[in-house]
């Protein structure tokens, strides 16, 4: 049935490539000559374009350009943009269709039926204190921890209260640590003096994952980064990110679909790895990604309230 339909589906692209055809030509003959080319398609060799199976494939194969060329996200306005995908900055290759599992606590991606991902949390002072060492048992292998943060307001830079001890905790139970930072810089130089901060913070600790950009809309319109465009963000992440990688680090961008589609210029960002958040059960981002963040909501032992939780692709991590 499938090889049938797929027939069908070709025949009908070749009759409407040579309707085009036919009709563009009666056009052109119509300005030169004064008369139209006619073209008519015996009745008994017509396709019923109505058939339910026909304008299945149809749909599907317009979603599936549509798809490889466009991201599709709302913006704030709740206006549907269509986002040309920019090929410079590199494609995954993650099949989705049947590669996750989940576990009733933890989703993991799978390649051959055997796992290639990694399990990873991401922990601030709203998790309270943590037993890391339970932590550890239930089979979480990175975890990334919020180092401090700059007010959507005046702009002043504040570390997290509990950053010390969860840095501290996580390592000692043996997980791979990283850090992040919730960015409200609004220039290169505050971006740079934003990741100075960071550095200072994390001096005293072996951390072994990147230093991570947090970069997202803090639902504010008073915010004092919600009238930049997508090229002042951009040039404030990049202060962070440069600064970072020039001291030694690691580094990467944490986003969700709509932050990358609409408020960042990737042109500045080639070649810096993304964090991508997307609570869904399967991500849409078309770009390359190490982490994908799937929920906010994650239940684990040692943990008294919700966490966020991850994937760590090849392992990622571990």
């Amino acid at each position: 049935m499938e090889h049938k339909n797929f027939k069908k589906w070709i025949i009908i692209i070749i009759i409407e490539v040579l309707v085009l055809i036919a009709i563009l030509a009666g056009i052109s003959m119509g300005r030169s000559h004064s008369k139209a080319l006619l073209f008519e398609i015996a009745q008994e060799k017509r396709i019923d374009i109505s058939d339910p199976d026909m304008l299945a494939l149809r749909e599907q194969a317009y979603w599936n350009f549509v798809n490889q060329r466009f991201i599709l996200v709302y913006d704030k306005e709740g206006i549907l943009q269509w986002v040309k995908i920019d090929n410079e900055f590199g494609r995954n290759d993650y099949d989705f269709d049947s590669a996750l599992t989940d576990d009733g606590m933890f989703k993991y991606y799978t390649e051959n039926g055997e796992i290639t991902s990694s399990v990873g949390i991401d922990v601030s002072k709203f998790q309270g204190k943590i037993d890391w060492s339970q932590v550890e048992a239930a089979g979480v292998d990175f975890a990334f921890v919020r180092v401090g943060y700059r007010g959507y307001g005046n702009g002043a830079i504040k570390s997290d209260e509990t950053f010390d001890y969860n840095v501290a905790e996580a390592l000692k139970n043996n997980l791979s640590v990283g850090v992040y930072f919730y960015s409200q810089a609004t220039t290169y130089e505050e971006g740079v003096e934003e990741a100075e901060f960071v550095l200072n913070q994390v001096k005293a600790y072996n951390i072994n994952l990147p230093i991570v950009l947090d970069t997202e809309d803090p639902m504010d319109e008073s915010a004092r980064t919600s009238s930049l465009t997508p090229e002042q963000r951009s040039e404030a992440c990049r202060g962070f990110l440069e600064t970072i990688k020039a001291a030694g680090y690691d580094t990467m961008i944490y986003a969700n679909l709509s932050w990358i589609a609409l408020e960042l210029d990737l042109t500045q960002l080639y070649g810096y790895d993304i964090w991508f958040a997307q609570y869904a059960n399967e991500p849409r981002l078309p770009y390359k990604y190490k982490i994908w963040q799937y929920s906010a909501e994650g239940t684990v032992p040692g943990i008294s309230q919700p966490v966020d939780l991850n994937i760590g692709f090849g392992f990622y991590g571990k």
